[in-house]
């Protein structure tokens, strides 16, 4: 085919078809060529959509209205996924939640905001992880979703350990110095007023 399609031709002893297509009338004689008629059209596949600037994935409604059309997915760090509908019959949203399972928006967790009919949200995964989500309308029919990014695993980085104290270096032997001068002082001034 012209656009680099494969056609599949099968010939029988009663018909010619076409990628399933019969041919009715065969070598119909044009002023540019042969052609050969067949009893169906056919439709070149559909162009895969391009995605959005800025999106290395997109995640939208499916034909039910109660699911997201990509459940499950695993990127890579530093990609973006963008939740895009445009009039859905539905209002829906991307409230980020603790664990898988879970139907309640985690207090502070990543948010598009209240649902709309119409929304663009886009988040670009900096670090390894796991970003579970649910949209919140419909979060008790199960409609949610994972992001796997990386490892899928956040790396919490070890926790450092200050061995310094909060303890001036040379305090203690200050205060002795001052403690023994202070005594010397007074002992000094107790022989003073016994000699007067």
């Amino acid at each position: 085919a012209l656009n680099g399609d494969t056609l599949d031709f099968t010939v029988s002893a009663d018909a010619v078809t076409v990628s399933g297509a019969t041919v009715t009338s065969a070598d119909v004689m044009t002023t540019n060529g042969v052609i050969h008629v067949i009893d169906a059209v056919l439709m070149p596949p559909a162009d895969t959509p391009a995605l959005p600037e800025g999106c290395d994935y997109l995640v939208g409604i499916d034909d039910t209205g109660y699911a997201f059309d990509h459940t499950s997915l695993e990127i890579a760090v530093g990609e973006t996924v963008c939740w895009m509908w445009t009039d859905s019959g539905m209002a829906h949203n991307v409230a980020e939640i603790a664990e898988e399972g879970d139907t309640m928006r985690m207090i502070g967790g990543l948010y598009s905001g209240a649902a709309a009919t119409t929304v663009d949200y886009r988040l670009t995964f900096d670090e390894d992880q796991t970003f579970n989500y649910v949209c919140e309308p419909h979060a008790s029919m199960d409609m949610a979703g994972k992001v796997v990014v990386g490892s899928g695993v956040e790396v919490v980085p070890e926790p450092v350990v200050d061995e310094d104290t909060d303890a001036t270096p040379g305090f203690a032997s200050s205060l002795a110095i001052v403690s023994i001068l202070g005594a010397v002082l007074i002992a000094q001034r107790r022989n003073n007023e016994r000699s007067d």
